[in-house]
C-alpha cells in the first residue's frame, strides 16, 4: 500500500543553471548530461561512438569534408581522402588555422589562412588564378567570396580561378576597427561576423557587385568566437560578445541561453575559443570550449539546452570533437587528441569507444507546497528495463540492438537523495535495469527521509540502453 500523498515529479527537460541551486525546485533540473529529449518528453541515453578512420598520422582531425568518401584536415594541414585505408592528397594547406570551404563548379575549395587549395578528382593543389590568402570562402550565386581579418574578395563571375581580371575585386569592411572573426552567406546574402558588429552584404550586380545592406547588418551584436557560428534550422546562431548564445531573427540576434547564462559566466573562462557544429540528424548543435572542458548541446527543436560529457579522471570531461560532418546520413568527427582518427558517432554504440558514457541527472523537489517538513515514503521510477546485452547484442521489448564488444548481463542504475542542501548525501540505491526478459518498467524505494527539500541524483554508466520515463513520490506532511 502506498501511503502519503503522491506527487508525480515533472521531469522537464530545462536546466535553469541561472538559478542558484537555492532557488531550484522542480520541475527545474540543475544539471542534464549525456542524454536526449524523445518527443514524447522522456531522457535517454546520447548517441556512443567507435573508430571508423585512421589516417595514420598521430595530430588532431581539424577539418571534415562531407562529399564524395569524405574528406579530412589534420592540424598540419594534410589532407586525406577517407577511403577505408585513408589516403593523404599531394597539397597540404598551411595556413594553420580550422579550416572553411565550399564548392564551386567542380572544385572543392579550402582556406585556412594560408594559400587556398582546390580538390578535385580526389586530389589536392593550390588554388589557381592567384587568389588571397584568405581564412574564409564562402558563396553567393556565381560569385566565390575569400575574406582575411578586414576585407573580403570575389573571383570573376562564374571562375573561381580568376581573381585579378573581369568583374573581380575586393572591399572593405565598414572601418569602424573591427576585424573579421567569420564569414558565411545565408538567405542569398553575405554576414561578416566581426568582434565589433556583424555587416551584411548582398549581390546587386554591376561591375562592382557587391554593397553593404545596412538594414540587415546588426549593430549591437558582435564576436570574439567566429567558430561558434553555425547556419542550422534555417537561421544562424552564434557566441556572442555579450555572453549570450543567439540566433539571427530578422536584423536582431536573440538570445537562446537566458537559463544558461550564470552557467556561462562562471565556467566558459575562454569565449573566443569556443566553436560550433549543426548536428542536424539530431536537431541540436555542439559548442565547445575544450580548455574549459564543456560541450553545450542546443536542441533547436525543443529549445534547450544541456551538456554532452565524456567520464575522465573521475570527472566530466570535454566530448572529444574537434570537427564533424554528416555524410551518407551518417555522424562522424574527428578526434581533438593527437590520434590521427576519426569516429562515427550513433545509437548503435552504447559506450564511447569502450570508455562509459556517464548519463547523469540532478534536481531539486519541494515536499510539499506549503514548505512543511515531510516524509518520503514511497520513490518510484519507471524505466526502461529488460536491456541486459549479451555477447554485444541487447534483448530489448522492441527487439535486438547491436552496441558491441562484450556484454553487460545485469546492468545497473544508481540514485542518491540529499535534503535541506546537506552536505552528506544519502547512501546510493542501486536500480536494477533488467536481465533479458525482465520488462517490468516499476523500481520502489521506501522511507528515504525527512525534510522539506530533498535533491535527487541519478546515474547510470553500463553499456546498455537507458531510458528515464517518470518518476512518482509519496510522503506525508508532518504538519510544520
Amino acid at each position: 500500500m502506498i501511503r502519503g500523498i503522491p506527487r508525480n515529479i515533472a521531469l522537464s527537460p530545462i536546466p535553469y543553471k541561472d538559478l542558484n541551486p537555492e532557488e531550484t525546485f522542480s520541475p527545474y533540473n540543475i544539471d542534464l548530461r549525456n542524454g536526449r529529449l524523445t518527443d514524447a518528453g522522456n531522457w535517454e541515453k546520447r548517441n556512443g561512438s567507435a573508430e571508423w578512420r585512421d589516417t595514420g598520422i598521430d595530430k588532431a582531425i581539424k577539418g571534415l569534408i562531407p562529399l564524395g568518401y569524405g574528406y579530412a584536415i589534420n592540424t598540419s594541414g594534410n589532407i586525406f581522402k577517407l577511403t577505408v585505408t585513408p589516403s593523404q592528397l599531394a597539397t597540404a594547406m598551411n595556413g594553420g588555422n580550422r579550416p572553411t570551404w565550399d564548392r564551386h563548379n567542380d572544385l572543392i575549395i579550402l582556406c585556412d589562412g594560408g594559400d587556398p587549395v582546390k580538390i578535385k578528382n580526389n586530389d589536392s593543389a593550390l588554388l589557381d588564378g592567384s587568389p588571397p590568402k584568405a581564412l574564409f570562402i564562402s558563396r553567393i550565386g556565381n560569385y566565390s567570396i575569400m575574406s582575411s581579418v578586414d576585407q573580403f574578395n570575389w573571383c570573376a563571375s562564374g571562375n573561381p580561378e580568376n581573381w585579378t581580371t573581369g568583374d573581380s575585386g575586393n572591399d572593405y569592411v565598414k572601418e569602424d576597427g573591427g576585424l573579421i572573426k567569420m564569414q558565411i552567406t545565408y538567405d542569398e546574402r553575405l554576414y561578416f561576423f566581426k568582434d565589433t558588429n556583424i555587416e551584411c552584404w548582398y549581390n546587386r550586380g554591376g561591375t562592382v557587385p557587391f554593397a553593404r545592406l545596412n538594414n540587415y547588418s546588426i549593430w549591437d551584436s558582435a564576436t570574439k568566437a567566429g567558430y561558434s557560428v553555425v547556419k542550422a534550422n534555417n537561421t544562424v546562431y552564434w557566441f556572442d560578445k555579450d555572453g549570450d548564445f543567439k540566433f539571427l531573427n530578422g536584423n536582431q540576434g536573440q538570445v537562446i541561453s537566458k537559463f544558461y547564462r550564470w552557467y556561462l559566466d562562471k565556467y566558459l573562462k575562454h569565449p573566443s575559443d569556443v566553436y560550433g557544429f549543426d548536428c542536424r540528424k539530431e536537431n541540436c548543435i555542439r559548442w565547445f570550449s575544450p580548455v574549459d572542458g564543456l560541450c553545450l548541446k542546443y536542441d533547436y527543436l525543443k529549445n534547450f539546452f544541456s551538456e554532452d560529457n565524456t567520464w575522465e579522471h573521475g570527472q566530466f570531461e570535454r566530448l572529444n570533437w574537434n570537427s564533424y560532418m554528416e555524410l551518407n546520413n551518417e555522424q562522424y568527427f574527428g578526434d581533438y587528441d593527437p590520434t590521427g582518427k576519426v569516429y562515427h558517432w550513433s545509437k548503435d554504440y552504447l559506450d564511447d569507444n569502450g570508455k562509459e558514457i556517464r548519463v547523469y541527472r540532478r534536481y531539486k523537489i519541494k515536499l510539499t507546497d506549503n514548505g512543511n517538513r515531510a516524509r518520503v515514503n514511497l520513490l518510484r521510477f519507471a524505466i526502461k528495463r529488460g536491456v541486459a546485452t549479451v555477447s554485444g547484442w541487447g534483448e530489448t521489448l522492441w527487439g535486438t540492438t547491436p552496441w558491441g564488444e562484450g556484454s553487460v548481463s545485469e546492468p545497473k542504475m544508481t540514485f542518491r537523495v540529499r535534503f535541506e542542501d546537506s552536505t552528506d548525501w544519502e547512501p546510493e540505491e542501486v536500480i536494477d535495469l533488467g536481465q533479458i526478459g525482465d520488462i517490468d518498467p516499476y523500481q520502489d524505494f521506501h522511507n528515504l527521509g525527512v525534510g522539506r527539500e530533498m535533491e535527487i541524483e541519478i546515474i547510470e554508466t553500463d553499456a546498455v540502453e537507458y531510458l528515464l520515463r517518470d518518476i512518482l513520490l509519496t510522503s506525508n506532511s508532518m504538519g510544520r
